[in-house]
């Protein structure tokens, strides 16, 4: 990948929490890498991450539920 494409994040909104983990299933099986397994991010939308073949980072999210919002992890 070049350095561009390695710092790239293109991400798009899917209708539904469902549709992330079923396009990040889809994406794996299809052959892009899988970056970061679908998960209930702080915000309160579902996230993942798949890289693409030519090295940029896909982000997969979801609307933002209110009532799935949580405190941001400890880093």
């Amino acid at each position: 990948a070049n350095d561009a494409a390695a710092r790239t994040l293109i991400g798009f909104r899917v209708a539904s929490r469902d549709a992330v983990d079923a396009l990040y299933v889809e994406m794996t099986a299809a052959g892009a890498e899988g970056v970061q397994e679908p998960y209930d991010a702080c915000w309160g939308a579902r996230y993942a991450i798949v890289r693409d073949p030519d090295g940029r980072s896909v982000g997969l999210k979801s609307p933002i539920d209110p009532d799935a919002r949580s405190a941001p992890p400890d880093v």
